[in-house]
């Protein structure tokens, strides 16, 4: 998917599941009910250069065994986290500005986990991480502005 505006849904703006593949670029994913994207059973897509805001939960939700590799995206001014991870979800985010929504940047937790490299995680109402203790072993980070 390139170059969509994909909005006001009622339910999450695009859902990968079931080992699904597939790129998502440049695209505007705004004011769903639920997730702006949501990754699950195993898919794994690649999300890069979205703009995904104003949502009405969470901006990108990884769980169920989902992974995903998220580069250089703006997820911001969601309702809930910008991007919640858990129940074994264990994407790859790279250099993503995740930035003013309304709870934490990034939430991981029920044993979720994933690779965090050099991104922008400022300016959230609750802060930046949300890591339970079951979560921690499987969480690298590393760059990241806090």
């Amino acid at each position: 998917l390139r170059r969509n505006r994909i909005h006001d849904g009622k339910s999450a703006g695009v859902v990968v599941y079931e080992n699904g593949l597939g790129t998502l670029e440049d695209n505007e994913i705004f004011g769903n009910a639920f997730a702006g994207v949501e990754i699950k059973t195993g898919g794994n897509p690649t999300l890069r250069r979205n703009r995904i805001h104003d949502g009405k939960s969470a901006g990108v939700v990884v769980y169920e065994n989902g992974l995903g590799t998220l580069e250089d995206n703006e997820i911001f001014g969601n309702a809930l986290t910008g991007v919640e991870i858990k129940t074994g979800g264990n994407p790859t985010l790279r250099r993503n500005r995740i930035q003013k929504n309304e709870h934490k940047a990034i939430r991981i937790h029920k044993a979720g986990g994933g690779s965090f490299e050099d991104n922008d995680l400022r300016d959230n109402k609750r802060g930046a991480w949300d890591i339970s203790q079951d979560s921690l072993p499987n969480v690298k980070r590393s760059g990241n502005l806090e």
